[in-house]
């Protein structure tokens, strides 16, 4: 019987001050100081000549072009699949601008092409120093984060995912490393923070690291309409919640249950995803002419203060040219669906901001569902969030570089693309 093996590595990918920064509309400069180090790390799963590959990221997304160009090197630089290699970003938002969302800056070429050639060395560097071991899971009872969207209506619940993730991968030679996972924003620091951090995410991977002296993953689960309890907070307050998140992941770890690996396997499909209606021309019209006075008005502030309305102004444009086309019926978002098989265990990855509900439904056993993976298509909501509006779905597709936000009909034909892919992994 073939031996299951795991190899890890660890990069610092800390871009330099100055570097504009994601997740939020406004800022009044680009990152002033590093308060704590953005990480990659790397861990490459093997079974004979089959391999699979998990890449965490502390940055705010990846778009599909960057992950397909990944993919594309380990395929030839490490010798291992691209099909098998799952790419996830925590959703810092006191990261660098890496995705081109409207009204932020301008992504770094340069620290992309650096970020890379890190990626891709971590990769070679782990799957050439892998060691036989075991793999164990525990699914402690923790939460940090609220329904945000369910504190803005005024109601009392909404969905949260009030648990971790802990798989612990653990060698013969007694070295290991921990993978953990758990559904909340990293938006403890607001939009006034210019400091790089890997906010709450970070810190509970220092903490888990500190106490265990091995690499720690964060991998976000179904966030997007999930907020830390405390938000707008300080640095103290990103190290209270971490270290509460790191804590429930530690004391897991002693009760973590084994997990059969009998063989591994990946699986990859992209779907075309419908999407909302555009508006007449005239209302089209209407909302260009509005933004361009808006932008107008804001032309005599500083640079800073003129972003949200220019890239307010330039969605407002592009809607208006795809209605003048007649292009905007004709559209759809491609959506990756993504499942790396560890055994009896799956890692479900999804290229967006997904709504909790998501995660609660599709995780079943031995399933753990990952956002923010192989990419970030925007905000991914269920059916019946469409009607109750609000930022997710009425705002938030405007930052990002789509014109359009997916449709309502999107839910089934993701949830029964989900559930094709996991049943064909559990038949391999």
């Amino acid at each position: 019987m073939q031996s299951f093996r795991f190899g890890s590595a660890v990069a610092d990918i800390t871009p330099p001050v100055g570097i504009h920064m994601g997740g939020y509309w406004g800022r009044q400069s680009g990152a002033t100081k590093v308060h704590d180090g953005l990480m990659a790390k790397v861990l490459v799963c093997a079974m004979g000549e089959r391999k699979v590959t998990i890449v965490a990221v502390d940055l705010v997304a990846l778009d599909a072009d960057s992950v397909r160009a990944i993919r594309s090197r380990i395929e030839r630089e490490a010798g291992m699949p691209g099909d098998g290699v799952m790419v996830c970003a925590s959703h810092t938002h006191a990261g660098p601008l890496t995705l081109p969302f409207r009204g932020m800056g301008d992504v770094d070429k340069d620290y992309m092409a650096r970020v890379e050639d890190m990626v891709v060395g971590l990769v070679v560097q782990a799957g050439s120093s892998l060691q036989v071991g075991q793999l164990r899971y525990a699914r402690p009872t923790v939460q940090i984060g609220l329904n945000r969207r369910a504190q803005r209506r005024g109601e009392a619940t909404g969905p949260v995912v009030p648990y971790a993730h802990v798989l612990r991968f653990e060698g013969r030679e007694g070295t290991g490393v921990t993978l953990f996972s758990h559904a909340c924003h990293p938006v403890v620091l607001s939009g006034a923070n210019h400091e790089l951090s890997g906010d709450f995410a970070g810190a509970a991977a220092r903490y888990i690291e500190a106490q265990t002296g091995e690499m720690a993953l964060f991998i976000n689960g179904a966030c997007g309409d999930i907020n830390p309890r405390v938000t707008g907070g300080s640095f103290a307050d990103v190290e209270a919640l971490g270290r509460e998140l790191g804590e429930a992941v530690v004391g897991a770890i002693a009760d973590a249950q084994s997990a059969s690996v009998a063989g591994l396997g990946y699986r990859r499909e992209r779907i075309d995803l419908p999407l909302i209606e555009v508006p007449d021309r005239l209302r089209a019209e209407a909302e260009k002419l509005k933004m361009q006075l808006v932008a107008e008005l804001a032309r005599w502030g500083d640079i800073w203060a003129q972003r949200v309305p220019r890239a307010r102004l330039e969605w407002a444009e592009e809607m208006l040219a795809l209605v003048r086309r007649g292009e905007g019926g004709n559209r759809v978002q491609p959506f990756e669906i993504h499942g790396l098989a560890l055994g009896e265990w799956v890692l479900l990855g999804m290229e967006g901001e997904i709504f909790a509900r998501y995660q609660l439904d599709l995780e079943a056993e031995s399933l753990m569902l990952c956002g923010f993976a192989n990419g970030c298509i925007g905000y991914v909501p269920t059916a019946d969030e469409y009607p109750r509006g609000g930022y997710e779905v009425d705002d938030a597709y405007k930052v990002y570089p789509s014109v359009q936000m997916i449709a309502p009909e999107s839910e089934v034909l993701i949830r029964e693309r989900a559930g094709e892919l996991v049943a064909a992994l559990r038949d391999y």
